[in-house]
């Protein structure tokens, strides 16, 4: 099969969709030929290896986000690109831009289209201006937002969604093409390796006396990081430690908040080599995540694995992968106390946390990248065989 895939954000950038993504074409291009179209620099760029082909597409820089690029608007050189490659599936990934144009143009050319939703765009339109959006705006935009969607989305052949509560949402939009199709994680690179633990917690001052409470993923405005240092605050004590690991737009302001209020044992590990993620991971007795927009939360999935119990709000992915007393603990959103009493209750209790840790652990390989994968193809097949 030829697959074309459309992305509005994609490598040097890295988040959760980019983690996804770029490991399903990995494995999509082992046995398909993969095109795929992402945001490159200023100049147009094709590059080839194997069974991948890739259009980078002209570029700016967002000014309101940092890290994120804006694609040109070239309908003209997409919609000439895929009747010269002649794909038999489109697949557009949270689209913006790009993915539009490329919805335009399967429509044109009667391709196959899937559009996966990998964003809750109505909650991020505050954060495109690093919330400075004023709350009176908030509903008005988000209500344009959800419109906006529907007009978008209703183009495509099936729209998928990662949870089933944002399948549920998108259906009140008035959407009738929704399915599910869960993120996978590539679960073999979340294993213990004692000497790249050992490597990390020597680099970062982490001592073995530490029970140490791990947050991993980008520092942004947008995963709640003041209600995480929040509560810890509440919970610190000489022998609990709070790792930040990652990197991103807020993270010397998340510094700055930590200096404020008066957090001493923390450690912000800045950007991490691939080989030092699963170490990361490994450093932590509890992972911790205080997002309340993560539409899947690829972040809980790769903790599991590694046997750590979870504490996330209940919104969305987290709701969805989190079953309380299984695999970890929900609170309600933006709730810094009982958000610090979830945490302290499992930084205390070594029997709980050793039993949700192994739970979780059987319970990530549902979310396996050979089962995204299965799922993705299957709807490729079902798509391109009633059109």
């Amino acid at each position: 099969m030829k697959i074309a895939i459309f992305t509005d954000t994609y490598k040097p950038q890295m988040n959760g969709v980019v983690a996804y993504l770029s490991n399903c074409i990995e494995s999509l291009s082992k046995d398909h030929q993969v095109v795929l179209f992402a945001p490159g620099d200023k100049e147009f760029k094709i590059e080839k290896k194997d069974n991948l082909k890739t259009y980078w597409i002209p570029s700016s820089p967002f000014p309101f986000y940092e890290g994120y690029k804006i694609a040109s608007m070239d309908y003209k050189r997409v919609s000439e690109i895929l009747k010269k490659e002649k794909p038999e599936v489109i697949h557009a990934h949270a689209p913006v831009i790009l993915g539009v144009q490329a919805m335009i143009a399967a429509k044109r050319q009667n391709i196959p289209t899937v559009v996966t939703h990998h964003t809750h765009f109505p909650d991020y339109v505050p954060y495109l201006l690093d919330g400075k959006l004023p709350k009176a705006l908030d509903k008005f935009s988000k209500k344009s937002v959800e419109k906006l969607i529907k007009h978008v989305y209703k183009n495509a052949d099936v729209v998928t969604a990662p949870t089933q509560e944002l399948v549920d949402e998108l259906s009140t939009y008035g959407l009738d093409n929704v399915t599910l199709l869960p993120n996978g994680v590539k679960l073999k690179n979340f294993v213990k390796n004692q000497k790249a633990v050992d490597a990390l917690r020597k680099k970062l001052k982490i001592g073995e006396d530490k029970k140490v409470v791990v947050y991993l993923g980008r520092v942004s405005f947008e995963k709640k990081l003041d209600v995480l240092l929040k509560a810890f605050r509440k919970i610190e004590t000489k022998d609990r430690m709070l790792l930040i690991a990652g990197s991103g737009p807020y993270l010397e302001e998340t510094k700055k908040l930590a200096e404020d209020l008066g957090i001493r044992n923390i450690r912000f590990s800045g950007f991490l080599e691939e080989s030092e993620i699963a170490a990361a991971y490994a450093c932590g007795d509890i992972f911790a995540s205080a997002s309340d927009t993560e539409t899947f939360g690829l972040t809980f999935v790769e903790a599991m694995n590694m046997e750590l119990p979870v504490v996330g709000v209940a919104m969305f992915g987290a709701k969805e992968l989190i079953e309380p007393g299984k695999n970890g603990l929900l609170v309600e959103p933006g709730d810094c106390s009982k958000f610090a009493l979830a945490m302290e209750r499992l930084l205390e209790d070594e029997q709980l946390r050793e039993k949700l840790g192994k739970t979780g652990r059987k319970m990530a390989k549902k979310y396996s990248l050979q089962n995204s994968i299965k799922r993705t193809l299957e709807i490729y097949k079902k798509v391109t065989e009633s059109t």
